[in-house]
This record gives structure tokens, sequence and C-alpha cells, in this order.
């Protein structure tokens, strides 16, 4: 089941809770089912053409922004502070072929629109009750990032791929549970979290810690865009 938690300024936030059957996207690491889940989800709206912050227009681009972009820049502090606790990184990952780091359709539209790379980490909470999974993927224009962003279906959880942590770590069923999506667009970067209980129960529509979760790791990782223009 899909609901809805809300719409922000080019972006979206929205849950996707999961039963024992889990639906493509979200898969076991052994093989996923194809079947989609049963309740009815509801459908996340179109989010239209953002604007951009006055100044920004270099990261639309990779002739005006042609530096690679890379885990050290993406994921600079082994801690990050958000909803009120301290998260700790315990696996980040660069994939040149953007596929492996999403599903489906979603997956597809990123080497269509030749995605050059898709960095992902995964933080966990200091008591191991939240994990999360944040990143960025790198499109060589902002229409491509836009045309790709059109290609998620969250209802079915078609988009990134949590990144696991190592056994043990409390980020290890980020790839298998349910949890709260949160991603805009900037430039011809697509920036992203997927937050979820760290024992990978399934949330409820009135989850309140996850969502704020999920928005604050987007809002920390669109930092890395904002510092590259300051830099430029």
């Amino acid at each position: 089941m899909l609901v809805l938690a809300g719409v922000a300024t080019g972006g979206f936030f929205a849950v996707q809770s999961v039963n024992s059957s889990a639906p493509t996207g979200v898969a076991a690491p052994t093989s996923a089912p194809t079947s989609a889940p049963t309740a009815a989800p509801t459908a996340a709206p179109s989010v239209t053409t953002p604007a951009q912050p006055s100044g920004t227009s270099m990261l639309n681009s990779e002739i005006t922004d042609p530096k690679a972009l890379s885990l050290k820049e993406a994921f600079p502090d082994k801690k990050v502070d958000a909803a009120g606790t301290t998260f700790t990184r315990v696996k980040s990952e660069l994939d040149d072929d953007c596929a492996d780091a999403a599903s489906g359709p979603f997956a597809e539209a990123l080497k269509a629109q030749k995605c050059s790379r898709v960095l992902r980490a995964t933080y966990v909470d200091r008591k191991r009750r939240y994990a999360v999974t944040t990143g960025i993927a790198v499109l060589p224009s902002r229409d491509a990032a836009l045309e790709v962003d059109q290609a998620k279906n969250l209802d079915r959880n078609l988009w990134f791929r949590g990144l696991a942590g190592p056994d043990g770590s409390g980020g290890d069923r980020v790839n298998i549970a349910g949890g709260y999506a949160a991603g805009l667009v900037w430039g011809r970067y697509i920036v992203f979290s997927y937050a979820t209980h760290a024992d990978g129960h399934t949330p409820t529509g009135k989850e309140k810690t996850l969502v704020k979760v999920s928005s604050e790791f987007r809002d920390e990782t669109a930092k890395v865009l904002e510092r590259r223009v300051a830099d430029n």
C-alpha cells in the first residue's frame, strides 16, 4: 500500500508499505515476486518542473558542470544529524552502471538518458532504530534528469534501490524494508533518500519520524550541490 505523505517544492514524499510478499523492486536477496501490492495504492501526484534558485543554472549541464561527483564529495561526513539524533554511515557505493542502483523501467530510463553514475550511502542511528539510504544520480542535463524522474513508479517501488549495509550494522535490511522516500531534481542531478525501520518492520501511513528522517537526509545530501555552486 502506498500512502502519500506530502509534496515538497520540486520533490515528493511517499511511503511504501510492504508485506511478506514484497512487490517488484523491494526484493529480498533471492528472487523478486512479480506481484504488486494487493491494496489499491494512492498514485503519487505529478510534479511540475520546479523553479531553481538563482545562480544555480550551472548545474543544468555537464558542459557547465564538468567535474565528476565522487563519494568523498557526495558524503563528506561519517556522521549526520537528522530528526534529533545522530546517524553513522555504514556503507557507501558508486555505481557506474546506474541501472544496478535502481529497478524496473526507472532503471531503464537512467540508462536511456545516459546516467553516468549513482552514488549511494546508508546511515544508521545510534540506537539502530532507523536506517536510511541517500544518494545522488548524475545525468548529462537537467532535461535528462527530469525525464528519468517521470519514469519512477512509487506505487510499486520501482525507483532507486536501498543499499544494504553489512550484517549486524543495522542497515542490512534497508533494501527489503518498507519505508518513506523523498527526492528532488536539481539541475542534472536527482537527489534521493529512503528511510526505513532498521529491523525491517513495515511502517504505517501515520509514521512521522521516518518522514522527517527521509526529508532531512534528502536536504542534507542536496547541500552537496549547494557547495558545488558556491565553489564554482
